[in-house]
């Protein structure tokens, strides 16, 4: 736990640290490939997510699944549960800041998409290792939300900068890995 913790404080600290330009131009080359990738060109449903300004951006990927006419789901969360729903998006403007301060839909406004029907989760994380585990935010929740039964089978892309991508990630049994990380 205590390797988690300092990993977690390593790797938040160089997000913070970086270039606002090498992030915003790297966000774009990984961003661009997830819309080339075969897996997101035939999915009809993608659960994203509204990036931190830390993070590698899905504002581009967000804005072309609603051009494509693909439903577009994201994280709710309900302040006082730390369980996600897949709640559809119709609108960026339609968000507000939920619990951690991430971006979710208006409350007024949350539409549960079933699991099942959902083709391609991204995932957002604060380090994965070589071996696809992810190192979150250490609530566990996307932890809880991957590990439904209707989602054993769904692809889960995590989105990284090189240098979140590391050897040796310590995991725990109910952590779970993502069945891809596109880095630029």
């Amino acid at each position: 736990m205590v390797r988690k913790s300092e990993l977690r404080k390593e790797i938040t600290r160089r997000l913070q640290d970086q270039d606002p330009v090498s992030r915003g131009i790297n966000s774009r080359k990984i961003q661009e490939k997830v819309l080339s990738s075969e897996i997101f060109q035939t999915c009809k449903t993608v659960m994203t997510y509204v990036s931190l300004t830390t993070e590698v951006s899905t504002e581009l990927i967000n804005e072309e699944t609603f051009k494509l006419g693909k439903r577009v789901a994201v994280p709710y969360m309900e302040p006082t549960e730390e369980t996600i729903i897949a709640s559809k998006l119709t609108a960026i403007k339609n968000l507000e800041k939920g619990p951690f301060g991430i971006f979710q839909p208006r409350r007024d406004l949350v539409e549960e998409i079933p699991p099942e029907e959902i083709d391609l989760i991204l995932v957002p994380a604060i380090a994965y290792g070589k071996n696809n585990m992810r190192l979150g935010r250490g609530k566990g929740c996307y932890d809880k939300f991957l590990a439904r039964c209707a989602l054993s089978r769904t692809p889960t892309i995590g989105l990284a900068f090189r240098f979140q991508v590391i050897e040796e990630l310590p995991s725990d049994p109910h952590d779970r890995p993502v069945s891809l990380v596109i880095t630029e």
